[in-house]
């Protein structure tokens, strides 16, 4: 039972971490679009290839500077959704609209002015795909648990309502 119980908690907060990182990038997404505007520079820009044993991936790098009141900030945020693709011209697409040098208009956090995006309000499949899987892990994990806790409940009444011999006590009928 203890072994179920770890794996369910395990789980809960795996599904509770991936929920929370995809609800996150949904929510910065969504919010983005009324964050305040402020004018930077890009400071570079290229195209990254990701290998891996069965695919080959393109990313877009774009690394801006920008100056919120007396702070300077770097960041290299795109958009909140992945801007991965497996098609090479889409990335580079990226590289010829944000070339470096090249002035750029981008949208940072009120609260937290660090965090930046040049694209903003664009939330991906993948990142649906990751809250709505961390949603789901957490129902299972929940219901397991439940399920467990139950069980052991179970358990432990059916041990206490036992007498000693094993047999349980007579039980009182009120005529």
């Amino acid at each position: 039972m203890m072994k179920r119980l770890l794996l369910g908690l395990a789980l809960l907060v795996a599904g509770g971490a991936l929920a929370f990182g995809g609800g996150r990038m949904l929510y910065r997404a969504k919010a983005s679009e009324h964050w305040p505007v402020v004018k930077g520079a890009v400071l570079s820009s290229s195209v990254e290839t990701l290998r891996s044993r069965r695919s080959v991936s393109f990313r877009p790098h774009v690394r801006y500077s920008y100056t919120v009141g007396a702070e300077h900030y770097t960041a290299e945020t795109i958009a909140f959704a992945a801007v991965d693709t497996g098609n090479p011209q889409e990335a580079n697409e990226y590289v010829r609209r944000f070339p470096a040098g090249a002035p750029v208009e981008l949208h940072y956090s009120p609260g937290e002015p660090s965090i930046a995006c040049i694209e903003c309000g664009l939330a991906g499949m993948a990142d649906y795909a990751v809250t709505a899987a961390g949603v789901v892990m957490m129902w299972f994990a929940a219901s397991g648990l439940l399920s467990v806790s139950r069980s052991g409940l179970r358990a432990r009444r059916r041990q206490r309502t036992q007498a000693p011999g094993g047999t349980a006590p007579p039980r009182e009928t009120h005529g």
